[in-house]
């Protein structure tokens, strides 16, 4: 049996999630953009379409990595 150290296994985390990281920080950063340029209630409605697109995707990487 292999024994997998602490460095290890934070690398493997890492490289797991930092591409999801990264696209909710990117969406945040666009939703509060497109929010304040235009106005709230657009960047509401824009906040909801990135999370049901943030989950599809999450959803969809589930079932390819199964």
């Amino acid at each position: 049996m292999q024994k997998i150290t602490t460095k290890q296994r934070l690398r493997q985390i890492c490289s797991d999630y930092f591409q999801t990281f990264l696209l909710v920080i990117g969406l945040i950063c666009l939703v509060i953009g497109f929010g304040c340029w235009i106005s709230w209630q657009v960047g509401v409605i824009l906040a909801g379409m990135a999370m049901i697109l943030l989950a599809l995707l999450i959803n969809y990487e589930k079932q390819r990595g199964d």
